[in-house]
């Protein structure tokens, strides 16, 4: 029997893609007769800056080479800082970095960089990034995004594995109906303010599911702009629920900035519904252009706007058609190329 180990950092009470990705890598690994995987999980606090030295330090104090005896074969860290860990046999597939200190870096989204000590505390930081990233047996990242910036920062090379979605085998097309779907966290970064500020003067709806932070935000703004009618935020969604909308939505509006990947991309796709995007959307845009199932437009309401007239004109026909192309495209992500690149490579 051999044993892997699954990295996490949790924030605690929130609950998003990454932590979906990791119980979802554990329970894939888990099918593969002989192996038996775990997740590991520490929580995260990144402010102020030095506790981030903390968390990393939490983990490169861990022993994750046996536990009671069994020893521990492989362990995959995923995120920032669960790659600081140490062991023979460490094998990155990395979700993202700390982002503030590179691509996010004094962005409106950097909250932090005029702190104290804010500059020796990041270059320390990115320096140790390095060092770590030098003692993984193999690195791989969830999408071209994040391996770009990791070029780009790090000059450091790193090949793409795409993770499916959660509910890849259960997701099935359904008729197009009279509603934009947004699917997600609802924080500042996936910038669903766009597209209730789109409705304003359209017949066109929108149903947002999730939850998080911008929750009461967003309700004030659908009042605010007299939205009620068109524009409805269901909170948290079972599973069925979830389906049910994906197979009923006209088309999925998903604009985040720079996304390292994006969830609900594929999870479109595999419904046959076109994705609304934005230029500047990161791994959705370059997605969404790759597969020609969508439209990618400015990040501007008007654009936006515009992008949703788009989608109301088009024909059953015309939708068929970028949702035929989008399933292809997300039906070649699959579990088999994964599991035996991540895990069984690097168990022999």
């Amino acid at each position: 029997m051999k044993h892997v180990l699954v990295l996490g950092a949790q924030v605690p009470f929130v609950r998003g893609g990454a932590e979906i990705f990791n119980e979802v890598l554990v329970e894939q690994i888990n099918k593969i007769d002989g192996i038996k995987a775990e997740l590991v999980q520490l929580p995260f606090k990144w402010y102020p800056e030095p506790q981030i030295l903390n968390a990393i330090m939490a983990w490169r104090l861990l022993d994750l080479n046996e536990a009671t005896g069994t020893l521990i074969d492989l362990v995959i860290p995923t995120k920032f800082p669960t790659y600081a860990v140490q062991h023979p046999n460490k094998v990155l597939w990395l979700v993202h970095q700390h982002r503030v200190l590179y691509d996010l870096e004094q962005s409106e989204y950097d909250g932090m960089h005029s702190q104290p000590d804010a500059k020796i505390i990041r270059n320390k930081i990115r320096e140790l990034d390095n060092v770590f990233l030098q003692e993984c047996q193999n690195v791989f990242t969830i999408a071209e995004t994040v391996s770009n910036r990791l070029e780009k920062y790090n000059n450091f090379h790193a090949p793409v594995l795409y993770p499916p979605p959660k509910l890849v085998d259960h997701i099935i097309p359904g008729d197009y109906g009279d509603y934009i779907l947004y699917i997600g966290r609802l924080d500042k970064m996936k910038r669903v303010d766009l597209l209730i500020h789109a409705l304003v003067g359209k017949e066109t709806k929108a149903v947002i599911v999730g939850t998080g932070p911008e929750s009461d935000r967003l309700q004030e703004l659908v009042i605010a702009l007299d939205l009620q009618d068109n524009c409805r935020l269901t909170g948290y969604v079972s599973d069925q629920e979830l389906l049910q909308h994906l197979a009923q939505a006209r088309a999925v509006f998903y604009a985040p900035v720079d996304e390292d990947y994006g969830y609900a991309t594929i999870e479109a796709f595999l419904a046959e519904k076109p994705v609304i995007t934005c230029c500047d959307s990161g791994e959705v845009e370059k997605i969404v252009t790759r597969s020609q199932a969508g439209i990618v437009c400015n990040n501007t309401v008007a654009a936006v706007a515009e992008a949703l007239a788009t989608v109301d004109s088009l024909s059953v026909r015309d939708l068929v058609g970028m949702g035929v192309r989008g399933r292809k495209f997300a039906e070649k992500i699959c579990w088999d190329i994964i599991i035996q690149r991540l895990v069984l490579d690097n168990l022999k």
